[in-house]
């Protein structure tokens, strides 16, 4: 890949596998902590790595919390979106932030009916089925939360379809599936880390 799933077009996944689901804006960072140094470095490894003719296979790490250190402190969130924060267990991606979507959407979701959960600010939580293998991603929303309030699969798929689609590409949806980059073959969720294979 030539940058990591953090791009103007894909920037969620554990973070590879939300990578769909938020765009990204890149940043300055401002603040260097222990795990913003880790996650630079190891982002910059799988980089160099998949543009290698003969790239290694050995596995990679990437820790939840080296994720959302550089999400939150490298800057890289989209204007409306606010502390962020990622955990895994195998198979599953849980991430919660606090959202503008008045901002995020440059108002456009106000006074559209179908998409009244999306205005306002509200603190989201998302629980997904996520997988990577054979150099593809699978991503599957299973429930959303808006302070508490689940929010209707029905209506994510429409604000996906009017808002995030025509932004960030077609594959963007409630059932996502999309290439993985930088020659990734396979990405796994685990306990609070995600263990990445390049070939």
């Amino acid at each position: 890949m030539n940058r990591l799933p953090y791009t103007h077009r894909r920037s969620l996944s554990l973070l590879l596998l939300l990578a769909a689901l938020l765009p990204s804006a890149p940043g300055q960072d401002t603040s260097r902590s222990p795990e913003l140094e880790n996650a630079t470095r190891t982002i910059a490894y799988l980089r160099e790595n998949g543009a290698s003719e003969h790239p290694s296979t050995t596995p990679t790490v990437l820790t939840a919390a080296e994720c959302n250190a550089y999400l939150n402190d490298g800057r890289r969130l989209p204007s409306g979106i606010s502390h962020l924060h990622f955990s895994s267990r195998p198979g599953e991606v849980r991430g919660e932030a606090d959202v503008d979507f008045d901002q995020l959407t440059n108002g456009r979701t106000r006074g559209n009916p179908f998409l009244q959960f999306f205005t306002g600010q509200h603190h989201v939580v998302g629980m997904a089925v996520a997988s990577a293998d054979h150099g593809m991603a699978h991503v599957q929303i299973e429930s959303v939360t808006f302070d508490g309030i689940q929010i209707p699969k029905i209506a994510l798929e429409y604000f996906a379809a009017r808002f995030l689609r025509p932004k960030f590409g077609s594959r963007i949806g409630v059932d996502s599936t999309f290439p993985m980059k930088n020659r990734i073959v396979s990405a796994l969720p685990g306990n609070e880390r995600v263990t990445i294979v390049q070939r």
